[in-house]
């Protein structure tokens, strides 16, 4: 089976803009809140992450999708699902004692004045777990951070992994979907949109939303055919997605004062992220299906790398905020060293055996003989 480079270099372009997107949040907080948050207020960061949010994580969904599709022809079911307790369940909870206690740290002496130590923070992180579902993260109480898209991906993953297995039973293998028009994978937005008022909502969109885009990239964006469709049109999706993130996010959003439209709920917010999908998929398979040692290096540490870099960025932007620069100023230096930082701890825990396991870093291979 031919490995789509271009699947790869998405994935890791996304991990990449989390990090201006979830910057952007420390200048504009009387909107989103974050754990650390500038005395000034950014109309650029908030164009920043209304261009942003729409689409990131749904294109990570589909792209896992597409990936346990690709997976499962090369591995059984038993070996796939280990593979996912490997990858997901392991790093998740590793990320839940190592990671977000220290975020709870900073969060708690932003927002709360707290003065004490990281062992306090991390008794009280955990002491105040009945309290996540009123969703005091950004304070410092309890929360998985962004560690929900690990969680969601791992309860989705298997969830799947039973649905495949039961209409493989039941049905055999399904017909191949591969000559369904453009039309309909646009309108694929609106069971998309009508899911998001069902379940768990994070960061745009509820769970049972992920898990039918989880779907589609599974049953749909996984088929060749598909592909090159997406490909064919690349250039009129991504002008109807800039035309969209300019009329919906920018114009009607920022500019006019309707809110709404920033909403998981709002029909707007999803066709502009869906074709935002549809657009970068395309536009990759037709600009980034390649590979070289950069995208290798990029692809191997995309993963480790989201686990990452929330604390540093956070303990980062916890000092920064305080200098006497301009926001622009403060955004960049967050960036650079973020970066700087996260590469440089994945470079240390990546030769650590054992450690490595819990950031999801494969060992080395052993070259046969």
């Amino acid at each position: 089976m031919v490995r789509l480079h271009y699947i790869d270099n998405l994935r890791w372009i996304c991990i990449l803009m989390l990090f201006p997107f979830h910057i952007a949040l420390v200048f504009y907080p009387e909107w989103y809140g974050f754990y650390v948050s500038s005395g000034s207020s950014s109309e650029v960061a908030h164009t920043i992450v209304v261009s942003v949010e729409p689409w990131i994580m749904p294109l990570l969904f589909c792209i896992a999708g597409m990936s346990m599709k690709f997976a499962l022809q090369k591995r059984t079911p038993l070996m796939y699902l280990k593979e996912r307790v490997r990858k997901l369940l392991i790093p998740f909870l590793a990320g839940l004692v190592l990671i977000c206690p220290v975020i709870a740290y900073y969060a708690l002496k932003f927002h709360m004045g707290y003065t004490g130590n990281i062992a306090g923070a991390f008794v009280h992180f955990f002491s105040t777990i009945y309290t996540i579902q009123d969703r005091r993260g950004i304070l410092g109480d309890f929360s998985v951070d962004h560690l929900w898209f690990i969680i969601f991906l791992f309860i989705i993953s298997v969830v799947t992994l039973a649905v495949v297995l039961s209409i493989r039973r039941l049905a055999g293998h399904p017909p191949n979907p591969g000559n369904v028009r453009l039309t309909v994978l646009v309108l694929l937005f609106i069971p998309v949109w009508l899911l998001n008022f069902i379940g768990f909502y994070m960061t745009g969109y509820s769970l049972v939303s992920y898990f039918a885009m989880f779907l589609i990239g599974y049953y749909l964006l996984a088929m060749d055919p598909v592909q090159a469709r997406l490909e064919n049109y690349w250039a009129i999706l991504l002008a109807a997605w800039i035309i969209l993130t300019i009329g919906v996010m920018w114009i009607c959003g920022i500019s006019l004062g309707y809110d709404e439209v920033f909403w998981g709920y709002s029909a707007a917010y999803v066709l502009t992220g869906w074709i935002g999908i549809l657009a970068l998929m395309g536009t990759g398979r037709h600009l980034l299906d390649c590979s070289n040692t950069f995208t290798a290096y990029m692809c191997a540490a995309s993963y480790p790398v989201y686990i990452l870099h929330q604390v540093i960025l956070v303990a980062i932007a916890y000092y920064v905020v305080t200098f006497r620069i301009s926001p622009a100023l403060q955004f960049s230096v967050i960036l650079v060293f973020s970066l700087l930082l996260t590469f440089s701890c994945y470079e240390i825990i990546r030769r650590i055996p054992g450690v490595r396991a819990l950031f999801g870093i494969a060992g080395p291979r052993v070259k046969s003989a």
